[in-house]
């Protein structure tokens, strides 16, 4: 009785995180990639194709592809009911991540927030390195570690989705109020990018580690 309320306890928990998570990044959607459609310019588009225009729309298009994909790759139901389509989704998936990197490579080299390039280009490089693996995992038929990499891949892209809503995310309960607003850029950058991927870390292979017993040692036969 106790193991099946804490199933559904269990079960109600990841539905509400999922729901959340779905909402935000349909929120940051249609906060930040539709308004480009509506005739939106951030200064970072620049001003020719070659100056920016061509990265933004890539990192737009790739960026789409992989929040809106990604949460598919975590479905049980459609690995069971359509592994053809499971495959699918992932390789659109990749090809999202794929265009997030080649094109946040280029535009963190020219973020206005001068602080925040480090965190921009060390996490393009640890979304590619994550997505990579998974890819070389799902090869060598390691089920494991291709579902482990594809979460830390996921959750490196929930973190550009997080420090772009720093509305919604608010630091102040944690940091208490910074006035100044690239101090209060920075720290979100750096936070939001980061903190996630280190409890995911926690969760996949600290907590599983810390938590297995080890085998008790057989005591050597004694001589009769």
């Amino acid at each position: 009785m106790q193991r099946s309320l804490l199933s559904i306890v269990q079960s109600g928990g990841q539905v509400l995180a999922w729901m959340l998570i779905i909402g935000l990044s349909l929120y940051f959607f249609m906060d930040n990639v539709v308004a480009y459609l509506f005739g939106y310019r951030s200064p970072i588009f620049g001003s020719s194709l070659l100056n920016n225009q061509l990265w933004v729309v890539m990192h737009l298009l790739g960026g789409s592809l992989a929040l809106l994909l990604g949460p598919l790759q975590f479905w049980p139901w459609l690995r069971r009911r359509s592994l053809a389509l499971h495959r699918a989704a992932g390789r659109a998936y990749l090809l999202g991540i794929l265009l997030i990197g080649i094109s946040a490579l280029r535009l963190s080299l020219v973020s206005p927030c001068v602080p925040c390039r480090i965190s921009l280009l060390l996490l393009t490089l640890f979304t590619l390195l994550a997505s990579g693996l998974a890819w070389r995992a799902i090869l060598k038929r390691d089920i494991q570690t291709h579902r482990q990499m594809m979460v830390r891949s996921y959750v490196c892209v929930l973190a550009f989705v997080a420090v772009r809503i720093d509305d919604v995310f608010s630091l102040n309960f944690l940091f208490g109020s910074l006035e100044d607003p690239l101090l209060r850029r920075v720290v979100n950058e750096y936070f939001f990018s980061f903190v996630p991927l280190i409890l995911a870390e926690i969760i996949m292979v600290w907590w599983p580690a810390a938590a297995t017993k080890k085998p008790a040692r057989r005591r050597p036969a004694t001589a009769a």
